[in-house]
């Protein structure tokens, strides 16, 4: 018992760690889309990359856990409470991700990054 609330305390540890790893990552990609001249929807790119970005992030710490992780786990009851586990990092990395996200957007927003909220109304 104690180790499985160790692995379950890590869990949530690194559910945190991969947010904030899709934040930087979908940084990077937002200033990787050029300005466009005129009437300008680069945004749009920009949104729906952070989009994607954030559900790979969000499904792959899911499936990664549910299949490698509690295929370790040998007692059923075990397995049961880290799939609970797993199902509450799921609202953590996908917390730390918006809150995160949009606090950045906030800040920056004349950058690119801060462009995916939206066009600013000029």
């Amino acid at each position: 018992m104690p180790q499985l609330q160790q692995l379950m305390n890590s869990t949530m540890i690194y559910a945190v760690i991969v947010g904030l790893v899709a934040v930087i990552i979908s940084l990077a990609v937002a200033n990787m889309f050029p300005w466009e001249g005129g009437n300008d929807k680069s945004y749009v790119k920009r949104r729906i990359a952070f989009v994607i970005i954030g559900l790979v992030a969000i499904l792959g710490f899911w499936l990664y856990n549910d299949l490698v992780v509690v295929g370790n786990i040998r007692n059923a009851g075990f397995q049961n409470m880290f799939k609970a586990c797993n199902l509450k990092c799921i609202f953590i990395n996908a917390g730390v991700y918006l809150v995160a996200s949009v606090a950045l957007m906030l800040t920056f927003r004349h950058s690119k990054f801060g462009s995916i909220l939206g066009k600013e109304k000029k």
